[in-house]
């Protein structure tokens, strides 16, 4: 697939060329915004996609089988490849997921 420049998630303004800001389809910028705007979603709330997302973490732990097997239906693994997924647990109950990628 050849190339094309998005609007970046989070959306910006670059303010040095006075416009909204981008980022190309390749980079990986561009997948580290894919994964995270996955993760942030939680699944049924985009009407249109509603198996989009993860379920709500707040109420469940992360399951990393479940973050793939979703995240895969929407970018295949020719586009984004997830090599490897760090959940640590902290203290205070929450946990840190980090998310490798190629």
């Amino acid at each position: 697939m050849a190339s094309q420049f998005l609007l970046s998630y989070p959306f910006r303004i670059d303010y040095n060329n006075e416009r909204f800001g981008t980022v190309d389809s390749e980079s990986d910028t561009y997948k580290a915004q894919q994964i995270s705007a996955f993760l942030r979603t939680e699944k049924s709330e985009r009407p249109l996609f509603p198996s989009f997302g993860i379920e709500d973490p707040v109420f469940n732990t992360f399951d990393s089988a479940d973050f793939i097997d979703s995240f895969i239906e929407f970018y295949p693994s020719d586009r984004i490849e997830i090599t490897e997924i760090r959940v640590t647990d902290k203290s205070s109950g929450s946990q840190d997921v980090a998310v490798g990628f190629k």
